[in-house]
């Protein structure tokens, strides 16, 4: 009995080794036996629950063990270290060695080819050309070398400061040197005639903005006889100027309307240039506007600038208006009317108007910008496609011709005659409802009568009489639209909560109902994720509009709106959480609706219905953050029209710095999501791009170049010969110029074209110098980008798209060495 002696455990005797090591062997065979017949999930809970018994000394044997037959210690420095660290061990490495190493592996390849987009450290900037090897110790810079590495930067700098002065200007792009503009004085005298017909021979001319939803459609609105222009949003002020005085050839404009994207406030008519109160007297902005100022005919020969945003519709707006015209000496008018969620304002009143006509009917065809203003969200949706099936058709055309071409396009297939026919029926209904709001009719003729008095009074000589009664008019009218404003507010806040009582009635109500009744379609979680944010919002703005209502009932020229925008504006914290939430709404439904065949039924049986406006789930949660640009317009017009001394002047500008600092907020969460996705867009088109994605970085611009070959580099520019070795696509970035090979490739029995890009380099804008080649006869817009290692001679297609990039290039690398 002695010899079964046991310990820890009953069946494990101590004193009989043989007996002993038989039953751990047996032991050790049955649990191996169920090791083989554990999923992969118990083997590794297994191994887990092993390892939190084990020892230190029994883990070192493991890990002994693993080193030996795995040598798991070998890893590849580059993925460990810091990028900077590994970049100072290759810069140990001759060329040869290099080329070399970016064969290994695609991490030794970015780190080899001059760290793709990043600023190398100043030891790192070149490789040594010797064999020979340095030390292994990584010294720290000594002072002296410090000092070298700070003047070789400030050198640098200048060469490229240097390169961009000495680049010719404006309409002499194809020489040498530039030609000076003429003055505003000169400009006014040089058309004008004493014969009073050289007016009729002035047209009116419209300059478009890229940006504008839809603006295809705008562009075949346009009248004939009207000179219109379709800018990219990305140029520069002096490639502006330089399309407008193109599209001119030399004449004045008796009227110049500019339709770009912007604000009661002001004008976003470039991209880093919104132009409004704080930023017009800077002198590029100032110079600006004087130079277009003289395109256009005197305000004595009739001429005005037209503003298609509704700067009348603001204090800071009119600011703007007033400013421009004592700077100019031209008249400007923009739309006093607010028109929430749509281009609605470009048909109300336009202040100042003494022509006759709204501005609109000057330059456009009022039933196809009726309709272009009442559709233009979901224009712009279809014109996505649109415009990928057919820009590669009309690549050649100059970009108003083709915008032309795709809006008629639209026009005829939407049935645009069956529109016209109905106007009468549409007409007719309008007037209906006139009738049947007789206050608003009666509001219209005081209107009527106040305009009808302004421009009789501004026509003959004004007497006291006449100011008493101008002055007793403009305080009723400024009272009446005041009134208007805010019921206004309160109309299109309603509106707001109907669309949110959409999602709430027809999609969350069935789906908790379903829920309840063990019949789910989705589970609490997934309902808590879509719903929960959105049902905060409506209480929130169902709150706000009784208070409205409430309000409203006993309004009067003494009452206060402000107190009320005040309060919601200090609970927007609500709208915070949705905002955050809102990509995981939107990706939750998605994989809902790939994953449940109940939830996909649904959709497919609620969604884009007469219930839901024709809105799909993903649509109806974009009203959120439509609502606050609405917000804004609206407050401003009511303080406009309120009184200095009203004591409802104080909360309503509160009110607006909440709201429009919110707005910024949004503004910016928009704005970093854009940029990711269109960042990932090009980096999935240009084959072996390294990843884009970087913060505070955008796409400025991409032009299409034809890359030369100079046969012989010692003669002078002008006898110089050129040949055509590639095709490369420029992509400009705020930071850097990332260069690419374009090819393009044909489908047997299709007539469109497949176009590739293929990743060559890239080089930061501060290390990049621009060098003009004049035209010559044996080459045509011509110029060369050079970089730290690479130098391409590149050539546009006409001698605008090499004015506009350079111009575009120019402004951006002294963007980039201001920061």
């Amino acid at each position: 009995m002695e010899s079964f002696h046991t310990r820890f455990s009953a069946w494990t005797p101590l004193s009989n080794k043989s007996l002993n090591t038989q039953l751990f062997q047996e032991r050790v065979a049955l649990i191996s036996h169920w090791f083989d017949l554990w999923t992969n999930k118990q083997r590794q809970e297994f191994l887990f629950t092993i390892f939190l018994r084990c020892t230190k000394s029994q883990l070192r044997f493991v890990q002994d063990w693993f080193s030996e037959r795995m040598q798991v210690a070998k890893v590849d420095f580059s993925t460990v270290l810091p990028r900077f660290i590994s970049l100072y061990i290759f810069s140990f490495l001759s060329p040869k060695d290099l080329c070399a190493a970016a064969q290994v592996s695609w991490p030794w390849k970015f780190l080899t080819e001059q760290e793709l987009f990043k600023v190398r450290p100043p030891w790192v900037s070149g490789t040594c050309c010797s064999s020979v090897l340095k030390p292994r110790r990584q010294p720290r810079l000594s002072q002296t070398v410090r000092e070298r590495v700070g003047l070789h930067e400030a050198l640098e700098k200048q060469l490229v400061l240097t390169s961009l002065e000495i680049l010719p200007k404006r309409s002499n792009i194809s020489g040498s040197h530039s030609y000076p503009l003429l003055s505003k004085k000169y400009w006014h005298g040089v058309h004008k005639n004493d014969d009073s017909s050289s007016y009729a021979l002035r047209p009116h001319f419209i300059l478009i903005s890229s940006r504008i939803p839809a603006y295809e459609m705008l562009v075949e609105s346009v009248k004939a006889g009207v000179v219109s222009v379709v800018y990219e949003h990305s140029i520069t002020l002096e490639s502006l100027l330089y399309l407008i005085e193109k599209a001119l050839d030399g004449r004045k404009a008796q009227s110049m309307g500019i339709f770009s994207d912007g604000d009661s406030r002001e004008i976003n008519l470039l991209q880093g240039y919104k132009i409004g109160v704080k930023n017009l007297l800077r002198p590029e902005v100032r110079d600006f506007w004087e130079k277009l100022g003289s395109y256009v005919a005197t305000e004595e020969e009739g001429g005005h600038v037209d503003f298609f945003v509704p700067l009348g519709a603001s204090e800071a707006g009119t600011e703007v208006l007033s400013q421009l015209s004592q700077l100019t000496g031209t008249f400007f008018t923009a739309p006093t009317g607010i028109a929430t969620g749509s281009y609605q304002h470009i048909l109300s009143d336009w202040l100042g108007c003494q022509w006759g006509k709204a501005p609109s009917s000057i330059y456009f065809c009022e039933a196809k910008l009726q309709t272009w203003s009442s559709f233009t969200d979901f224009l712009e949706e279809t014109l996505k496609t649109v415009r990928k099936q057919l820009y590669p058709l009309f690549k050649e055309l100059q970009k108003s011709i083709s915008g032309r071409m795709i809006g008629q396009f639209m026009f005829d297939t939407m049935g645009m005659t069956n529109i016209l026919n109905n106007q009468e029926t549409a007409q007719a209904l309008a007037d209906g409802l006139m009738e049947l709001s007789k206050d608003d009719s009666e509001t219209s003729v005081v209107e009527d009568n106040s305009w009808d008095t302004k421009s009789r009074l501004s026509k003959n000589d004004l007497n006291v009489e006449a100011l008493i009664n101008l002055e007793r008019i403009l305080q009723k009218d400024s009272a009446e639209k005041r009134t208007r404003v805010v019921r206004e507010l309160l109309q299109s806040e309603r509106k707001y909560v109907q669309m949110l009582e959409i999602v709430r009635d027809v999609y969350f109500a069935p789906l908790k109902a379903a829920l309840s009744s063990n019949r789910a379609i989705l589970s609490a979680a997934n309902i808590q994720i879509l719903f929960s944010d959105i049902l905060q919002i409506l209480s929130l703005n169902r709150q706000f509009l009784d208070n409205l209502r409430d309000r409203l009932q006993e309004w009067g020229p003494a009452h206060c709106v402000g107190e009320i925008v005040m309060k919601f504006g200090s609970q927007l914290n609500t709208y915070t959480n949705f905002f955050n939430n809102y990509p995981v709404i939107l990706k939750t439904i998605e994989k809902c609706r790939e994953m449940i065949p109940a939830f996909r039924t649904f959709l497919k049986r609620h969604d884009k219905t007469i219930v839901t406006k024709m809105l799909s789930l993903p649509e109806l949660l974009l009203y959120p953050s439509r609502r606050f640009e609405e917000y804004l317009n609206l407050l401003y017009a009511v303080r406009l029209h309120t009184p200095a001394e009203n004591v409802d002047r104080g909360d309503l500008t509160t009110a607006i710095d909440q709201i429009k600092k919110y707005k910024g907020y949004i503004d910016q969460m928009k704005q970093n999501i854009n940029m990711k996705d269109h960042l990932s867009d090009i980096q999935r088109i240009i084959w072996g791009c390294p990843t884009l994605s970087e913060v505070n970085r955008y796409l400025i611009r991409v032009q299409d170049v034809a890359q030369l070959h100079c046969c012989d580099e010692e003669i002078s520019f002008s006898l110089r010969l050129y040949e055509h070795i590639h095709d490369l696509s420029l992509f400009l970035f705020n930071d850097a110029l990332l260069v690419s090979s374009r090819g393009t490739s044909h489908t047997p029995f299709e007539r469109t074209s497949k176009t590739t890009y293929q990743f060559i380099t890239s080089v930061v804008l501060h290390r990049l110098l621009i060098e003009n080649i004049p035209d010559s006869k044996y080459v045509k817009n011509a110029f060369i980008l050079q970089g730290p290692k690479y130098k391409w001679i590149c050539a546009t297609e006409v001698e605008d798209e090499k004015f506009l990039w350079l111009s575009v290039l120019r402004n951006a690398i002294k963007s980039s060495m201001e920061k």
